[in-house]
């Protein structure tokens, strides 16, 4: 019987997209501002200004809506693939991995990771500090030795357990 289970999650924002967006908000208003007053001088060139004006405008509703971000869990018999969705608008695939190479897997804590120097880490999670944060730990072939962080339904949590053998399995 095949596997076959998709989930989407999105990303919680932190106090730096917070900032991010007050940033984008700020610099947008100064700089569309700016643009209008300078163009009244423009004369015939006005409509210049103007336009350049409804760019800023629209420069800062994508960058604020690029902070959107959603991940794509789709685990298909003992691979898992993780999309990072941008805005709905982009979608580029973090990683595909094969359960089988998993070395650890259970549920995350951040404690246990903070020595975890030599490892690329990857977070595909609404929330790291999520109670439903698991982690992997596998060599991947373009990350290398890879911790992962993502926040996975029961679904594919059972679908994962399948794949794995006892004691690769953490604190479950």
């Amino acid at each position: 019987m095949d596997t076959f289970v998709e989930q989407l999650v999105k990303k919680q924002s932190t106090s730096a997209d917070m900032l991010k967006r007050a940033g984008i908000v700020g610099l947008g208003a100064l700089l569309f501002v700016l643009i209008i007053r300078f163009s009244r001088y423009l004369g015939v060139f006005s409509m210049i200004g103007y336009l350049l004006s409804a760019g800023v405008l629209y420069g800062a509703y994508y960058l604020w809506t690029s902070l959107n971000i959603e991940y794509e869990y789709i685990l298909t018999n003992d691979e898992i693939d993780i999309d990072k969705i941008v805005a709905q608008r982009k979608r580029n695939r973090l990683l595909t991995v094969n359960i089988r190479d998993f070395e650890q897997f259970g549920l995350y804590n951040a404690a246990e990771h903070a020595q975890d120097e030599e490892r690329t880490k990857v977070f595909a999670c609404s929330s790291p500090t999520a109670p439903n944060a698991y982690y992997a730990t596998f060599t991947h072939r373009k990350y290398g030795k890879t911790l992962l962080v993502f926040n996975p339904d029961i679904r594919i949590v059972e679908g994962v357990k399948k794949f794995l053998p006892a004691q690769k399995i953490q604190n479950l």
